[in-house]
């Protein structure tokens, strides 16, 4: 399957500058595509087999495949406000909407896992049990495999041009996936008489769906709060500066994050016999080796030593 994902990958991203926001847009578009047209048919599946045997597991993860179908309209909405031009009200650009997306789709899960920890246990107390069914858990088998697929696809895509709102939609796949297993579990106890898994297991999906938004919401208000940039990110612009000549060190270095583009200040230090002229120059210079590599606007202080 990696080898699959590798070469659909590959193929996608071939000769494309990552950085730039139409392809930025232009891969969530490719996934988040793919992933309605999936979520939908898995959605349709669980949810007809959910209704036919009785299951609140399985009607849970039918819900639980549905949401990541809005989860992924959200994303095309989000990615498509970040592609605006800036304006006067937001100088910077739109950018920061993607992670506005990704803590909507948060939200979203936590309410619908609420929602279905709440059924399991009025399912449980009330003694309403699932059909046993050998086709329903054949359905679910292969609804896993599909999920696991859009997981490894998803989360690929969202490294390669480092969006957090792709990396928890590929999140949202592989949490379908295990509450998949664990309704997958459940059906094969109602088939070998233990018809109370259904109920309970119906519940544990239902926490690790709220557990899931959780994890996407702490991570989208993290970045909507201005959150430290990564190391690698910081070690890469301090690189880009490094390889222009006459430039003895880098210090005082900052990244505002405003999803694709990004506003970097720092301050290089030269040496101080240095003409002033030739000093401007290797700043400008520092700014557009970074603008160039990140498309961001950067502004470099000049310090001599």
């Amino acid at each position: 399957m990696k080898y699959l994902i590798n070469r659909l990958t590959q193929n996608l991203v071939a000769d494309r500058d990552l950085n730039l926001p139409g392809e930025r847009r232009r891969i969530a578009q490719i996934e988040s595509w793919t992933s309605i047209a999936a979520n939908i048919f898995i959605a349709l599946i669980k949810a007809i087999f959910g209704l036919l045997t009785n299951s609140i597991a399985l009607i849970a993860d039918a819900v639980h495949s549905l949401s990541d179908v809005l989860s992924s309209a959200v994303i095309i909405i989000g990615f498509a406000i970040a592609s605006r031009k800036p304006d006067h009200e937001h100088p910077h650009g739109h950018g920061r909407s993607e992670y506005m997306a990704g803590l909507i789709v948060a939200i979203m899960l936590m309410g619908a896992g609420v929602i279905f920890a709440y059924s399991s246990y009025t399912r449980l107390t009330g003694g309403i049990y699932a059909s046993p069914s050998i086709a329903a858990v054949v359905a679910v088998v292969g609804t896993i495999l599909i999920k696991e697929f859009l997981y490894h696809f998803s989360i690929k895509l969202g490294h390669l041009i480092k969006s957090e709102a792709l990396v928890g939609d590929a999140w949202h796949h592989r949490s379908d996936s295990l509450s998949s297993l664990l309704v997958l579990i459940a059906l094969a106890g109602n088939i070998l008489g233990i018809p109370s898994l259904d109920p309970y297991f119906g519940f544990v999906i239902a926490c690790f769906i709220i557990y899931t938004g959780f994890r996407i919401a702490r991570n989208s208000t993290s970045l909507l709060l201005g959150s430290a940039p990564p190391e690698e990110l910081q070690e890469e612009v301090v690189e880009c500066a490094r390889n222009i000549s006459g430039v003895i060190n880098i210090h005082d270095l900052e990244i505002h994050d405003y999803g694709a583009k990004k506003i970097i200040t720092l301050h290089i230090e030269v040496n101080q016999n240095m003409p002033l002229n030739e000093a401007h120059i290797i700043a400008h210079l520092v700014e557009d080796n970074i603008n160039q590599r990140f498309h961001g606007e950067t502004v470099v202080h000049i310090d001599p030593r």
